[in-house]
C-alpha cells in the first residue's frame, strides 16, 4: 500500500510529538526525583582564614532571603569568619544606603541577598574599586559572574529550567492536552523571562494551546486577582485545564475564585508555580487542594555555595560554575519533604555540607 504526502506529513508529526511527550516525561521524572547525590564540585582551594563577610538583605521578612542567610551562617560557623547581617526591608532606598554602610565597615566581601544589582551598579563598581569582593543570590537574571556592574557570581536556580520544568508538567498531566494559562509580573525582568519560556514550551505540544499570558503585578494581586479570575471565568469557562505562574503568591489569592467556581467547574484547573516553595504551598499540595506543583530552591545549599564561592574568590579563583538542578514538588514527593523538613525548606539529602566541608579542610 502506498502512501500520500498528507499522511507522510501526519506521520512525522505524531512522531514528533511522541518524541516530545518522552522528552518531557523524562525531564519532569528527574525534576520529581530531585538529587540524591551531590552534582557540585568537589575540589577546590582550601578555607583562607578570618574573613569578614557582610550579608546585604533586599528583606529579611523574605522567606528566601532568610533562609539563604541561615544557610550561610550554618556554613560560616564551621569556619573562623564573622557574619554580619544588614536588612534592606525591602525598601530600594534602604537597600543602596545598606551597600554603602556595608562599604564603610571594609569587609572583605559583601553578598547580596535579593538585591537588584544592575540598580545598585554605581555603588557595586565602588565596592570593586576598594577591592571587596561581591557575590549576589538572586541579584541578577541568570547565574554567573558580571564584571560590568561589580559581581564576581549570582547564585540562582537556572530561570529557564524551572520555568520549562513547570510546562512541561503541566503537559504531561494532560497527556500533551494541555489548555494554559500563565500568570505574570511585568514589572519584573526576571518574571517576564519566565513566562516566555513557559509560553514557548507549551508552544511546543502538538496539542496544548496557551490561552494567554496575564500580566498582573505582584503589588496589585489582592486587589485584582478576584475580577482578572471572574473575566478568565467568563472567557474560557470549563477549557482551562492548568494554570501557570511565576510564583506562589498568584496561587494563594486565587483560591477565592477557585473556591467559589468548585460547583461549576470541575474538575478545577491544575495550578502550578514556577518558583517559591511556600509552606502555603506544600500544604496546598499535601491536602491535594488548589495546588498541583511548585519549585522550590534548595536555600541552606545556596547559602554554603556561596560560602564556597567566596573562598575561590579570595583565592582569586573563577567561580565552580555550579548551578542546583531543579527540583519540582507534586503530590508525589510532598510526602518525604514534610516528613523530613521541618523547617519548610526543601534541603537535598545530597551530602553538600560533607563535600563543601571536605573541600575547605586545611
Amino acid at each position: 500500500m502506498s502512501l500520500t504526502l498528507s499522511s507522510l506529513c501526519l506521520a512525522e508529526v505524531t512522531t514528533s510529538q511522541a518524541e516530545f511527550l518522552v522528552y518531557a516525561k523524562e525531564k519532569v521524572n528527574k525534576a520529581i526525583k530531585g538529587g540524591e547525590v551531590w552534582d557540585g564540585p568537589t575540589t577546590g582551594p582550601n578555607i583562607v582564614r578570618s574573613k569578614n563577610i557582610i550579608f546585604v538583605a533586599s528583606d529579611l521578612r523574605n522567606g528566601g532571603v532568610y533562609g539563604v542567610g541561615k544557610g550561610m551562617s550554618e556554613a560560616i560557623a564551621h569556619l573562623d569568619w564573622h557574619l554580619r547581617f544588614i536588612d534592606g526591608l525591602g525598601s530600594a532606598v534602604r537597600q543602596g544606603a545598606g551597600i554603602r554602610k556595608a562599604i564603610g565597615f571594609q569587609p572583605d566581601a559583601i553578598v547580596l541577598g535579593g538585591l537588584d544589582a544592575q540598580r545598585h551598579k554605581d555603588i557595586l563598581l565602588e565596592a570593586k574599586r576598594r577591592g571587596i569582593i561581591v557575590i549576589g543570590w538572586h541579584a541578577t537574571e541568570l547565574a554567573g559572574g558580571n564584571s560590568e556592574i561589580g559581581l564576581y557570581m549570582n547564585i540562582t536556580t537556572d530561570p529557564l529550567d524551572v520555568a520549562e520544568v513547570a510546562a512541561l508538567l503541566a503537559i504531561v498531566d494532560s497527556e500533551g492536552q494541555a489548555n494554559t494559562l500563565i500568570f505574570t509580573d511585568p514589572n519584573y525582568k526576571i518574571a517576564s523571562i519566565k513566562a516566555d519560556a513557559m509560553a514557548k514550551t507549551i508552544s511546543r505540544c502538538e496539542g496544548c494551546e496557551l490561552l494567554e499570558i496575564n500580566a498582573l503585578p505582584l503589588d496589585e494581586i489582592a486587589e485584582k486577582m478576584p475580577n482578572a479570575f471572574n473575566t478568565l471565568w467568563n472567557k474560557y469557562d470549563k477549557k482551562i485545564t492548568h494554570i501557570l505562574a511565576i510564583n506562589d503568591l498568584y496561587i494563594d489569592y486565587a483560591i477565592p475564585s477557585l473556591e467559589s467556581n468548585a460547583a461549576r467547574t470541575i474538575p478545577l484547573p491544575q495550578n502550578i508555580s514556577a518558583g517559591d516553595g511556600s509552606k502555603a504551598a506544600y500544604k496546598r499540595i499535601h491536602n491535594n487542594k488548589f495546588q498541583f506543583a511548585t519549585v522550590p530552591e534548595p536555600l541552606y545549599l545556596q547559602g554554603w555555595q556561596i560560602t564556597d564561592e567566596l573562598n575561590r574568590a579570595f583565592h582569586k579563583l573563577p567561580p565552580s560554575g555550579y548551578s542546583a538542578p531543579v527540583h519540582i514538588v507534586t503530590p508525589d514527593n510532598i510526602g518525604e519533604l514534610i516528613t523530613r523538613q521541618k523547617s519548610g525548606i526543601y534541603d537535598p539529602k545530597n551530602g553538600y555540607r560533607e563535600a563543601y566541608l571536605k573541600i575547605w579542610k586545611p
